[in-house]
């Protein structure tokens, strides 16, 4: 048989006495007498099986189970209260949610400087920037889990719409003071006797790296395999080796100690926001393309001749 309801009156005597340790203040602050409070208490307690205060040299003073309730009581307390303010918030119409994700490429620089932007413009009360992997993209946004997606990789699908933010080349990352660094370019032949911190030949920036060692008639010869730019420009900077990205994943590597070189002739790198067709196109999702147009101009240009699309 179920446990018989606590109405919510009961609960807020409990609480009352919890935070006053008074019978009688309680009472008072309640606006009840105080037999009548303590007939309260007691049904409380018949009703849970166990006594919640004690009288100890004419003291009111709550067993462990009672602090233990307390507790309890109080994270439920503030989560009803946070829940409405969250309900008014939205009844004055500044309780937006904007979701999205991206990509490692995008999501290491570009994303954060454009969500200070987003941020600062107000364009939603909350943000959720998740972090994805290119496989994840497409069920990501089929079933709507965010309202976009920023990727280096084009999404092969009827229903999810591409928009193009910008164009890069390849940079090849070396820890300042390397031989390389004070070069204003550098081709495939330059790295052949490095230690080449690199991506597997069907991942994106594997594809766009063979592609450019083709383009010079080099094959690339990997010392360390890695998954994400973080790790490669991580293994950089302990001087395990040089690696080879996307210029947008090298924007202001040097604040780490890095120098990001063009590599001539290089395959483009194109940066997109995905959406969905079949889901109504949230307000966030065309601040997030301006805000990203408008910041891959600024910080890439001087690196790798970004070309910016409309």
């Amino acid at each position: 048989m179920p446990n018989p309801k606590l109405k919510e009156r009961q609960i807020e005597i409990f609480r009352t006495i919890m935070a006053t340790g008074s019978l009688t203040v309680a009472a008072r602050h309640l606006g009840v007498s105080q037999p009548s409070l303590s007939t309260a208490i007691k049904r409380l307690e018949d009703q849970l099986g166990i006594a919640l205060f004690a009288r100890i040299s004419g003291r009111l003073v709550p067993t462990q189970e009672a602090e233990l309730i307390l507790a309890e009581v109080e994270h439920v307390h503030q989560q009803s209260e946070i829940l409405s303010d969250v309900i008014y918030s939205i009844a004055r119409g500044d309780a937006s949610t904007f979701r999205f994700g991206s990509t490692p490429s995008l999501g290491a620089r570009l994303i954060p400087k454009a969500l200070k932007r987003l941020q600062q413009q107000g364009t939603a009360g909350t943000f959720y920037s998740d972090s994805l992997s290119q496989r994840d993209v497409r069920d990501y946004l089929l079933f709507g889990q965010g309202a976009c997606v920023a990727t280096i990789a084009e999404v092969n699908d009827p229903v999810i719409q591409t928009v193009p933010i910008a164009t890069a080349g390849l940079v090849c990352v070396v820890p300042a003071g390397h031989p390389l660094a004070g070069r204003r370019s550098v081709r495939p032949a330059d790295l052949s006797d490095e230690q080449l911190i690199s991506f597997g030949a069907t991942t994106t920036h594997g594809l766009l790296i063979d592609q450019t060692y083709q383009r010079w008639g080099e094959t690339r010869k990997t010392a360390v395999y890695v998954h994400f730019v973080d790790a490669a420009l991580a293994f950089v900077a302990e001087r395990i080796g040089i690696s080879v990205l996307d210029a947008f994943s090298a924007i202001d590597c040097d604040v780490h100690g890095l120098v990001a070189i063009p590599i001539e002739n290089s395959a483009s790198v194109s940066a997109y926001v995905h959406v969905c067709d079949r889901r109504p196109r949230q307000k966030g999702v065309d601040s997030l393309i301006t805000a990203l147009r408008e910041i891959a101009a600024a910080v890439t240009n001087t690196q790798a001749g970004a070309k910016i699309d409309e």
